[in-house]
């Protein structure tokens, strides 16, 4: 065996020669006032994190309303677009230009003649409508002088 026997219980070796000491129930530290304001502060940053989180909320709900009413401008847009578009390409058709040129009276002109604006000449020759009508044009007042008829 081992030569460090021990001879004595451990618990008891200590005590028996000393003064056994009492010990005694005592009560939780007393709260004070600086438990209490403790207390508010966690309850204020609960409240300031949850009106921040609320305030997020709104105006990323307002972002999505604001983006989505948008959307729906943009696609009634694109289809007036679509619809003008259309509009614009069967007017400039030569079949309904030819039907609004004859509900006008209008004939096809025999020859033309050109104006330059830069400078105000004329180029080529424009002759006179034939069937015996003649065009009147109400030019606005600009103070240029009209051509007398020959």
């Amino acid at each position: 065996m081992s030569q460090l026997t021990i001879s004595t219980p451990l618990g008891r070796a200590g005590l028996s020669t000393r003064t056994r000491t009492r010990t005694r129930v005592v009560d939780a530290a007393p709260t004070t006032g600086g438990s209490t304001a403790f207390a508010l502060l966690c309850a204020f940053l609960v409240a300031l994190t949850f009106s921040g989180v609320l305030v997020l909320n709104t105006v990323r709900a307002e972002g999505s309303f604001v983006l989505g009413s948008l959307q729906v401008e943009a696609t009634a847009l694109h289809d007036q677009k679509v619809t003008l578009e259309e509009e614009l390409a069967r007017k400039q058709s030569t079949e309904s230009l030819a039907a609004e040129a004859k509900r006008l009276e209008m004939v096809p002109a025999t020859s033309t003649a050109t104006l330059r604006l830069s400078d105000g000449s004329i180029s080529g020759v424009a002759s006179k409508v034939v069937d015996g009508r003649t065009l009147t044009v109400d030019l606005p007042s600009t103070g240029i002088p009209l051509p007398k008829d020959d």
